[in-house]
């Protein structure tokens, strides 16, 4: 059956954006027409709000706090009346403007995470239900968030320095970054509840990084930053800077004016971050994919600029634009996908590295100078000391018969007893009780496509098992600290060998000594709350029942005073 398809139109990045001073058409024109697709054959269709099975519109008054109509219409097509388009009304900054660009942005992120260049299935929210609520109008703040609780993105609208309205909605590296939020929730929602301050910041870098994904989908966007840097992607420019509008409306806490509410281009090392918050911590690991991002483009703007087989080159734009389009393909698959082989538990920015390096070896064993970059980034900012302190393992005692794959898929108990006979292997103390998550599967694109126009697959089967680590937590609360810990299992599902296996590491010295400098600070700002169900945006708590591990961490990333 054909897909369901509805037609937006969405901007290409947010009020700051001007492609006028390119040679791109359209002058100050910031939207792109855009397809949002659903499949044929899924029981799901779009309906007013915008609406969908899996992603909701609902939308308040702001000054009321009441809730409105759904903002925005779907109006079929005569000739395929499951089809059709969602129009705004020509006001650019209109309830239905601001709720259509909201939702096909969420849209468009959660399809690109889940296709087969990227995480190859969909994932199950981490907050349990179906459907994931995005909230544009959710009030006057200068702030986004994802919230588990919720099950919602909620986007604020503030006065900037300037008087002029910023609506965090109209921003796409904003509603992409919070939805890369909520993807991430759901591959790892250990991260939501950490007490390392590392584990806060990768879900920073995470969404971070999908922002950047999302913005490289733009052709125009692409055109215009090449056009300006004469076809070089390394420095400043629109990719690099997250949230331009955001962060030119509202300075720095110390009152300094910023062009963006965070920059990737940088050199920072974990030497000079040295106690920094979780946003600022977050740039050294953004930057160091960010810098593996442009190896990718050099190399295949390198190779676009060949002459092909009628010895015939390409103009150097028109190659630099394909390169840059092929390098989100291909660096999309790099981060996600170490993103999918991330253990459970509290991680560090090693532990990303090795599940990185992993997931692209798996699915492309031949040796990489990408990899080798990536690898010798970790090194140069001091995250480990050896490019070898990033390998990972793929023991042959972890394989299976190819015939035993869908019962370690499906059964529980062959789960567990999986993981009983390889304690060792994965790192397992004795006796202490651990959980085999859900079994994953998934089927993954790993190469273009061939002569035949078929694209190669891998699937995969991935096994997370987690447990449960202590130590004494220093600070005032002076309680034992649970800190999970886990590893992940990848199998080739045709052949059950194994493809990867990495595991959590985070009970050195130095990150224990982060955890208690995190407590320390969280106490003496008197943002530390040890009762349940404190308010969004006012505190975090410990877990109680004496475990002084933070409970919802991930609401630092939205919190006064620690949001930047």
């Amino acid at each position: 059956m054909a897909d369901v398809v509805a037609e937006v139109d969405l901007l290409v990045q947010d009020g700051s954006l001007d492609l006028a001073e390119t040679d791109v058409p359209g002058g100050a024109a910031v939207k792109e027409k855009k397809e949002l697709r659903l499949s044929g054959d899924a029981n799901d269709r779009f309906l007013d709000g915008p609406a969908c099975r899996r992603i909701a519109i609902v939308d308040f008054d702001p000054t009321t706090g009441l809730p409105s109509p759904p903002p925005a219409t779907f109006t079929p097509f005569k000739s395929n009346p499951r089809s059709g388009t969602y129009v705004a009304d020509g006001d650019e900054t209109s309830t239905a403007t601001i709720a259509i660009n909201a939702f096909g942005t969420v849209f468009q992120t959660v399809r690109m995470f889940e296709g087969a260049d990227a995480l190859g299935r969909q994932v199950d929210w981490a907050f349990g239900s179906e459907q994931l609520l995005v909230v544009p109008r959710a009030g006057e703040w200068a702030n986004a968030f994802y919230e588990r609780a919720t099950r919602s993105l909620q986007f604020f609208s503030f006065v900037g320095e300037s008087g002029a309205r910023v609506h965090t909605a109209l921003s796409r590296d904003i509603v992409a970054h919070e939805c890369g939020h909520a993807l991430l929730d759901a591959v790892a929602p250990s991260l939501y509840d950490s007490s390392t301050p590392q584990s806060v910041a990768i879900h920073e870098a995470v969404a971070d990084l999908v922002a950047v994904i999302m913005a490289l989908d733009s052709r125009r966007l692409r055109e215009a930053v090449l056009a300006r840097s004469d076809s070089v992607l390394a420095g400043a420019n629109a990719f690099t800077a997250i949230a331009e509008e955001f962060g030119m409306a509202r300075p720095r806490a110390d009152g300094m004016a910023r062009h963006a509410l965070r920059e990737l281009d940088n050199d920072e090392t974990l030497e000079t971050l040295s106690g920094a918050r979780p946003h600022i911590l977050s740039t050294l690991l953004s930057a160091i994919f960010y810098d593996t991002l442009n190896v990718i483009f050099a190399t295949l703007f390198e190779d676009a600029n060949l002459p092909d087989t009628n010895g015939v080159t390409a103009m150097p734009a028109a190659a630099a634009n394909k390169a840059l389009g092929t390098a989100q393909i291909v660096f999309r698959r790099f981060l996600l996908r170490g993103i999918d082989y991330l253990p459970p538990g509290e991680l560090s920015f090693a532990d990303v590295g090795r599940a990185t390096l992993a997931a692209d070896r798996a699915a492309r064993p031949a040796a990489s100078k990408v990899r080798e970059n990536f690898a010798e980034q970790f090194v140069e900012r001091l995250v480990v000391a050896t490019a070898e302190q990033l390998d990972s393992p793929q023991p042959e005692v972890l394989a299976v018969p190819a015939d035993q794959v869908p019962s370690l898929h499906d059964s529980d108990w062959a789960a567990y007893q999986y993981a009983t006979r390889h304690r060792s292997a994965l790192g397992l103390p004795d006796g202490v009780s651990f959980t085999v998550l859900p079994r994953v599967d998934s089927t993954k694109a790993i190469g273009p496509k061939d002569d035949d126009g078929v694209v190669p697959v891998q699937r995969e089967l991935i096994v997370k098992v987690a447990w449960n680590d202590t130590e004494d937590a220093a600070g005032t609360v002076g309680r034992v600290r649970v800190v999970p810990t886990g590893a992940t299992v990848v199998l080739k599902w045709e052949t059950g060998e194994c493809l990867a296996l990495v595991r959590s590491d985070v009970s050195g010295v130095e990150h224990r000594r982060d955890r208690d400098r995190l407590l320390a600070q969280l106490e003496e700002d008197g943002a530390l709350d040890t009762l349940d169900g404190a308010e969004v945006g006012e505190s975090v708590g410990l877990r109680g029942d004496g475990d002084s591990g933070l409970r919802a961490s991930h609401r630092l990333l939205h919190l006064a005073g620690w949001d930047g």
